[in-house]
């Protein structure tokens, strides 16, 4: 799965014993777990995934009913931030937007879509945890969305300056830790193909340091660290990838000739665990009170944790 054309993996450059950069392997059978939905729904465990495994549910979206309305509703913000021209070019081939769309204009899909899809993500992640098999303890559901468009790094560095403040959703971010930002260390990712996801344009795993103490300054991983072979994986449109948000991952430079069209949501095994050093925190939701007249108070069990108590006093520090 990891061609000639691979580019420079981040972070991976501080992160080999000898400081030289692995090149990316494809994911093998130890490393990813491929599942199918069935007439029952999903069979993944989520406490498996927390162990570390990589699970891929093949067709999940179209399993929920889900990846035409995205589509359509990505259309749909082509449409609005590009002459008619050029997002008729688009709608039925979103990898091929950087063919007619500057760096600057992809941005304002990204954050338009963003706005579009935010009511219906919801009801994305509540469907995909219905649907998956007993848990065995309750989930709660983030309010997170992320529309993650990265074109081919060849047509950003080429428009010019790389736009800030959006590594991660447009431009590459580095070998990095959810929970070192703001998210539980029992989270999950959703991480949810709306289009093909190659072996050059995806994200990098490196499942040898899942759980090991890893020195970091902020959201950097320091260098002089090993950290492993990573492991690059291939998704269908329509698949949903499975990951513990604290595996070691990066997304790496794209360098195929397509646009990487992802979104992702979280949800959280059991009451949300926030470790003491992360530089921020977000609430997680209890499904069970959507839709009812409790339904303001569905983010009380994260609010109650510790996590939850010291970024009110931080707030309330700012105010």
């Amino acid at each position: 799965m990891t061609g000639p054309d691979a580019g420079p993996v981040p972070g991976a450059a501080s992160g080999s014993a000898a400081g030289a950069a692995p090149r990316p392997v494809a994911a093998g059978p130890a490393a990813l777990h491929t599942v199918e939905p069935g007439p029952y729904g999903i069979p993944v465990s989520l406490r498996h995934v927390l162990d570390g495994a990589l699970v891929a549910v093949k067709g999940g979206l179209r399993h929920i009913g889900a990846l035409g309305t995205i589509r359509r509703e990505a259309a749909r913000a082509v449409a609005a931030a590009l002459p008619a021209a050029d997002a008729a070019q688009v709608s039925g081939a979103l990898e091929n937007v950087h063919r007619h769309a500057d760096t600057a204009q992809i941005a304002a899909v990204r954050t338009d879509l963003e706005t579009r899809l935010r009511p219906f993500s919801r009801t994305v992640l509540h469907d995909v945890a219905r649907a998956l098999e007993p848990q065995g303890t309750r989930l709660y559901l983030s309010g997170h969305l992320g529309i993650r468009i990265m074109p081919p790094q060849r047509t950003v560095v080429a428009g010019g300056e790389e736009p800030a403040g959006l590594e991660g959703f447009l431009t590459p971010r580095g070998a990095h830790v959810d929970s070192w930002f703001n998210t539980a260390v029992n989270s999950v990712n959703l991480w949810m193909a709306v289009g093909p996801v190659r072996s050059g344009n995806g994200l990098l795993f490196y499942p040898e340091a899942y759980r090991r103490p890893l020195r970091h300054d902020g959201h950097t991983l320091l260098p002089g660290q090993p950290i492993g072979t990573p492991v690059d994986i291939e998704l269908a449109p329509g698949d949903i990838l499975l990951f513990a948000g604290d595996h070691l991952h990066a997304s790496r430079p794209n360098t195929t000739a397509e646009t990487r069209f992802v979104i992702t949501k979280r949800l959280c095994v059991g009451v949300p665990r926030y470790p003491s050093a992360a530089t921020g925190w977000v609430p997680y939701e209890d499904p069970r009170l959507w839709g009812t007249r409790w339904e303001r108070w569905a983010t009380w069990r994260s609010r109650l944790t510790t996590g939850g108590v010291r970024d009110a006093l931080r707030t309330g520090r700012r105010g």
